[in-house]
Parts: C-alpha cells; structure tokens; sequence
C-alpha cells in the first residue's frame, strides 16, 4: 500500500499491438519466469492505492491477477491514448501512475519521486530521454479526449505539451523495456 501522503492510482498499459514482438501480448511474456506484468505489479502495489490494466485481448488471464481489466472504447487500436482515456474514468483517486507493462525494474520510489511537482505531469527521465513512465492529475482527461477526437495520437507528443516536471532517474535499468524477443535475451 502506497505510504505517500496522497493517494494514487495505477493505470498499466498492456493493451499494444507487440507488433515488434511478433504480434503477441507483451503483459504476458515471461521473462524471467514470470509475467511482465507480474513484475510490474510486484514493483507497484506497495508504491498505490488501486491499479487498473489497460488491456484488448486476453481480459480474463488479466482478470485472474484481481484487477480491474479496461478495454479501450474505440475499435480499432489507436495506442497508449486510447487506453489512458478509457481507464482514467475508472481510477478513484485525482493522481494516475501510468506506466507500460514491460518494464519490470521500475523503482521501488517511483510515485515518491514522481509526487510533489506541483505540475499536472511529472514524467520519469532516464539516459537523456523521457519515459513512457508518468504521473498525472485525472482533470486532464479532457486533453486526452480532444487528442483522440483530432488523431493526435503521440503520447510523448500530448505529454511534452503539457510541459511536465521531468524528474531525472540515474538507474538506466530502471527504465528498460522489452520491444522484441531479442531483447529478452540481452
């Protein structure tokens, strides 16, 4: 359970296409032996107070992890947006976590670090660039729609608009993901 003075949610994207992985869902590659998001969830629940998977196929072997499961509302896939703007009404609490699910060393003081900007963005930097690894206040919800209804689908594009506090991480292998099976192996 989150010990920060606020309260958090958790909205973990693993509603992608994994194109680069082959076409399957990348939640559910194991790494490890285990789950990607199984390691995220093991680095997040201690750190918020809900956490909701954003997620197209495979709902009910997410479903089994006792989390809430939300499908983007559009058809078709339109990426990261898409499945922030369908979980962000289900989140109880002001300030979201959004993370993806293939990052398994994620901090353990994440939200800590991400907390107390006082920007309604605060986004993880690490090895000169930003990370798709961000907390936000939940009234941005509007922006995120008005992206959506005018196709402007870049998430880093609809972040950096926002002109979020970038909180500098040192740990590179804090940070890393998984576009392919090659980099399992690395």
């Amino acid at each position: 359970m989150n010990t920060n003075a606020e309260q958090v949610s958790c909205l973990i994207l693993a509603g992608g296409e994994g194109k680069r992985f082959g076409g399957v869902d990348k939640g559910l590659v194991t790494f490890e032996n285990t789950p990607f998001i199984e390691h995220t969830l093991a680095v997040l629940e201690p750190q918020v107070d809900e956490i909701i998977i954003s997620a197209n196929r495979n709902i009910d072997i997410y479903k089994k992890y006792g989390y809430r499961v939300i499908p983007d509302i559009s058809d078709g896939y339109r990426g990261p947006l898409a499945g922030i703007a369908a979980g962000l009404p289900q989140c109880t609490n002001d300030r979201i976590l959004v993370v993806p699910c293939d990052m398994p060393f994620l901090p353990g003081n994440l939200v800590e670090r991400l907390s107390n900007t006082g920007k309604d963005i605060s986004i993880a930097e690490s090895g000169s660039k930003l990370q798709l690894v961000f907390l936000m206040d939940k009234k941005l919800q509007a922006s995120i729609q008005h992206s959506l209804e005018h196709d402007q689908l870049r998430l880093m594009q609809w972040v950096k608009s926002h002109h979020p506090a970038i909180i500098h991480f040192a740990d590179d292998r804090a940070f890393r993901n998984f576009n392919s099976r090659d980099d399992l192996d690395e």
